[in-house]
């Protein structure tokens, strides 16, 4: 196995800048996500793992290895695509196996020559690993979506390569199949040990399935972490919104000091912040007027009994405007003020279109965001 080390990567489309000065460390037998809304540049910085596309300027190494001038196939990387790339006219054995045979062709591949009984044999087992025993000998027009897309896993398995490179590859599947597969694709990574880079648009993909993850926005690295790091602690709004699921609340706030505490305040919200998140302020609430103050769904639940009183520093009344059953919970589309929020309660509390509730947030997960959109807490 190998790391991989992203130094000073760029890439420019002529006046674009796809990839902007990305720096990663993708550790040995790691399981890094690069994330990001479309055109971020992440299948770029992909492609240019693989040697697809030439990096403008910048490092790429695999091990200690400088590969931004090595051809595609001596990178010892296997990629796996979005559209399987399967040939439509072999078995599913001949297509896991033709990468291996293309080696006995002098001076098309480098590298070892395979023998027939050994590409058999990685055939077999990548074969056992993913469930593909009873398919080796149909087409890919006799298979599902999913059995597709684990030949097109399995053909990268038998190469045995130092790193997966693999690009949106369940996009393509239906929800149950997806989350089915993403499933296949933690244990198998857990099994084999093999560096792996996954792109996708889709944070839920990310937030289960990568060891760290990378979130990028116009070709440039926002924040890396594990995924319950991103969760708790993003960096900029952007993180914020991005990762979770419902998104994180947004409101324009005014920071207000009374009495030595600290409040959040806008039209129909006044909150208190707590003491060792105020204190990350260090003083500025006077000096820092307008901020965004930015709150997740599952952070705010339904105030049970009486009616809030003056005393009450975490509440606020908003009206009920949507219920959204969701099975196990329920997805509270409210108004306070001028400002709507979503709120996710148990799917079990009583509530209807047209009620007023008060809402009770965790101000100790709550997230202030200055006007450069940088987190303060």
């Amino acid at each position: 196995m190998a790391s991989v080390t992203l130094k000073d990567l760029c890439k420019s489309f002529k006046e674009v800048v796809a990839v902007d000065n990305v720096n990663l460390e993708i550790r040995d037998k790691e399981f890094l996500v690069l994330v990001g809304p479309s055109g971020c540049g992440k299948t770029t910085a992909l492609r240019m793992v693989a040697g697809l596309e030439e990096a403008t300027s910048g490092e790429i190494r695999i091990g200690d290895r400088l590969v931004n001038d090595v051809s595609p196939k001596d990178r010892d990387i296997a990629m796996v695509f979005q559209n399987y790339a399967l040939y439509p006219h072999m078995t599913v054995y001949d297509n896991m196996a033709f990468g291996l045979r293309l080696r006995r062709k002098p001076g098309l591949f480098g590298g070892r020559v395979f023998r027939e009984t050994e590409i058999r044999q990685r055939v077999t087992d990548a074969a056992n690993i993913l469930d593909l025993g009873q398919l080796l000998k149909r087409k890919p027009k006799e298979l599902s979506g999913g059995q597709r897309q684990r030949v097109a896993l399995g053909r990268a398995i038998v190469r045995e390569p130092k790193v997966f490179l693999m690009d949106e590859p369940l996009s393509n599947l239906d929800a149950k199949l997806r989350v089915q597969t993403r499933a296949e694709l933690i244990k198998l990574h857990r099994r084999l040990g093999i560096t792996t880079i996954y792109v996708t648009h889709d944070q839920v993909e990310a937030m289960t399935m990568g060891d760290r993850i990378a979130v990028m926005k116009n070709g440039v690295t926002q924040q890396v972490d594990t995924p319950l790091g991103l969760y708790h602690h993003p960096v900029n709004k952007f993180v914020g919104g991005f990762i979770g699921s419902p998104a994180m609340n947004f409101l324009p706030v005014t920071l207000q000091s009374e009495d030595g505490k600290v409040y959040v305040v806008t039209d129909g919200i006044k909150l208190r912040v707590p003491d060792e998140r105020a204190s990350a302020l260090n003083g500025r609430a006077s000096a820092v007027r307008e901020v965004e103050f930015g709150i997740r769904p599952e952070d705010m639940e339904i105030r049970q009994g009486s009616a809030p009183t003056s005393s009450d520093e975490n509440v606020f009344r908003a009206t009920v405007d949507v219920v959204e059953p969701m099975g196990a919970t329920s997805l509270l589309y409210l108004t306070v003020g001028k400002s709507q929020v979503i709120a996710s309660v148990e799917a079990e509390t009583e509530v209807q279109e047209g009620y007023s509730v008060d809402m009770v947030v965790d101000m100790a997960r709550a997230h202030l965001f200055g006007q450069d959109e940088q987190a303060y807490f």
